[in-house]
């Protein structure tokens, strides 16, 4: 912070503290942090220079610490990796140099910003705004030991080419970090199922899958209380599927942020002449993301969890796509929605609605904007429509029969 801008923060610090505001309001007035205010209203002399080390210093770290760190920012772009930000700086310097004090993460961006090595990404987080409306994330974060979550990213276009580019983005939640991106021929059913299978022999079998509400991912959008086939490889897999509410892309944070890295680090970056191209690249995408995650995730050995993965032979057949097996426990669909008013039965009833496989179920107006965690279990096709309250405990508040018409199991 300059020096005329620090002083003048001092002065109000005190003049409102005098006022017999407190530190906290203070803090709160003037952007800063509770430690700074004290010391300020605290100081006899506003002016001085109380740094505590000679000025042009620096103040924890010295200068052969900054030479690392940027040294190591000019190793990682001369190998070109992807991923060369403060958090890889700090696991290489980590790596480097176990025996020493690592650098902080504020260090190593101010030392790369004064040597003009940033990207100029904006990094400041948004505050969660849904916060207020009650999103599960407590429920979600209990539900599953293995998770992932996959993504659609398309189209995007090569130049001088008029056919876009799909991709399917995939990333396990836990129990480790790790990202996979494949170009697909499209969005659809065959296409996403043929790449997980392939995925799933090599990698743990998802106990919960996090998904969007794209049709080609098992929810029709032209028959009410009918599912996909997508869907019932899913449950037939014994995974446990959970769709994200509508239009709130910030909530999925994890693969959205995958998707992000991406689109910044992979597309946006390079130029590419056609599709054998990217798949070439993508290759080295992968790997370089994976080795990210492994520095900066604390992620164990995929080879250590004990987890189920699909036989190298197996194949999907129609049995698998059309009919659910009589063996399944409790095959189950979770929701997640927010409940409206928007609809004319609910403006007409003064009522809330939340839409499941294209059938409207009726809410109490008290929980209008409210995300509500919704479960399907197919056997008894009984529908249970929760809140989770402030102490991260769901309360049913609807029940309902809910068929799902073009259902059949093999027993």
């Amino acid at each position: 912070m300059h020096k005329e801008l620090l002083v003048v923060k001092r002065k109000k610090a005190k003049k409102l503290h005098d006022q017999g505001c407190s530190i906290n309001k203070i803090a709160d007035k003037l952007v800063s942090n509770w430690s700074s205010v004290k010391k300020w209203i605290e100081m006899n002399n506003v002016t001085q220079d109380n740094r505590g080390w000679e000025k042009g210093n620096l103040r924890k770290y010295d200068q052969e610490v900054k030479d690392r760190v940027i040294e190591i920012r000019k190793r990682l772009r001369k190998e070109q990796s992807y991923f060369f930000g403060p958090q890889v700086i700090r696991a290489n310097y980590r790596k480097l140099y176990p025996d020493e004090k690592t650098p902080t993460i504020y260090f190593i961006a101010k030392t790369l910003r004064e040597e003009g090595m940033t990207t100029g990404k904006d990094d400041t987080r948004k505050e969660d705004g849904s916060e207020y409306m009650n999103y599960p994330q407590r429920t979600l974060d209990k539900l599953g030991k293995v998770v992932e979550r996959i993504d659609f990213i398309g189209p995007r276009y090569i130049e001088d080419q008029s056919q876009g580019v799909h991709f399917l983005a995939r990333k396990y939640i836990r129990p480790y970090q790790y990202g996979l991106m494949t170009r697909i021929d499209g969005q659809t059913t065959d296409e996403a199922s043929k790449v997980l299978i392939e995925d799933w022999k090599d990698h743990p079998l998802p106990e919960v899958l996090r998904l969007d509400n794209d049709p080609s991912f098992g929810l029709y959008s032209r028959h009410d209380r009918h599912i996909g086939r997508f869907l019932k490889v899913v449950l037939n897999l014994g995974i446990t599927p959970i769709y994200s509410a509508h239009s709130q892309p910030w909530k999925v944070g994890n693969t959205e942020g995958y998707n992000s890295v991406f689109a910044r680090k992979f597309w946006e970056k390079l130029n590419f002449s056609d599709e054998e191209e990217i798949d070439t690249e993508i290759k080295k995408f992968n790997l370089e993301y994976e080795k990210y995650n492994d520095l900066v995730a604390n992620n164990i050995d995929p080879e250590e969890i004990e987890d189920e993965t699909l036989p190298e032979d197996f194949e999907l057949t129609e049995k698998l796509q059309n009919e659910l097996s009589d063996d399944l426990e409790d095959p189950t669909i979770y929701w997640i929605r927010i409940v409206r008013n928007g609809s004319e039965k609910a403006k007409e009833k003064d009522i809330g609605t939340i839409d499941i496989l294209g059938e409207e179920i009726e809410l109490p107006k008290p929980y209008v904007n409210q995300f509500t965690l919704n479960k399907l279990q197919l056997k008894d096709d009984k529908l249970s429509v929760m809140v989770e309250e402030d102490d991260g405990k769901l309360e049913t508040i609807e029940q309902c029969k809910l068929e799902v018409e073009n259902l059949d199991f093999d027993g």
